[in-house]
């Protein structure tokens, strides 16, 4: 694969490991891992009172016989306009862990759909002058990118994090910790020099 320069002239030649960028499954486990990231990324803070935590009298609203209506006991019942919530959200944590082998087997699953989309760039390591918007909007422009972009990098410096935050279409994470989701979710794939070889390192 070519190896482009901000500008988007061909510097050299890099290879992409087959592990990450040539492999062949499932949609389902990239389905598995998506749906991981986003329960764990869930508050579970959702609440609705039940019939013992509404606001009401206790006292039966009338009563039992000889009234034509249904018996009833309280105006708290769920069945009552104000009263209790039945079966309603609670507080509960929806997180949980997938093994770290289907975690890694997904995130090559993602990458090697992206690369085979051709999707995929790598650029030289490069830093920013400056942390400003326009810089990182320069450097998009060069290699003409569109749609959402993923840079992956080896570390974010604070140059690039400050320039990039202001840019809806524009997402910046470290190559160690970046996620199959985050691939899913972007239309293109960008790496520098050393995030890719630092992602490679994920699977050697």
């Amino acid at each position: 694969m070519d190896l482009l320069t901000v500008g988007g002239d061909v510097k050299g030649q890099v290879e992409l490991p087959a592990a990450l960028f040539d492999q062949k499954g499932s949609d389902g486990l990239v389905w598995q891992s998506v749906r991981c990231y986003l329960a764990n990324h869930r508050q579970g803070t959702a609440c609705t009172k039940t019939r013992g935590e509404v606001s009401g009298t206790g006292k039966k609203p009338y009563r039992q016989k000889h009234t034509g209506h249904a018996r009833h006991g309280s105006r708290r019942s769920p069945i009552f306009v104000g009263g209790g919530i039945a079966w309603g959200a609670r507080p509960r944590d929806y997180s949980y862990e997938l093994p770290r082998e289907l975690r890694r087997q997904s995130l090559a699953l993602a990458l090697s759909a992206r690369n085979a989309e051709q999707a995929v760039t790598v650029v030289e390591d490069f830093e920013l002058p400056e942390p400003k918007t326009r810089e990182m909007v320069r450097v998009l422009g060069g290699l003409n990118l569109d749609g959402k972009v993923l840079l992956l990098t080896d570390g974010v410096s604070e140059n690039i994090k400050r320039a990039s935050r202001n840019l809806a279409r524009l997402t910046v994470r470290a190559a160690q910790a970046v996620s199959t989701y985050d691939v899913v979710s972007h239309d293109r794939i960008v790496l520098t020099e050393s995030g890719l070889k630092r992602l490679s390192e994920r699977v050697s």
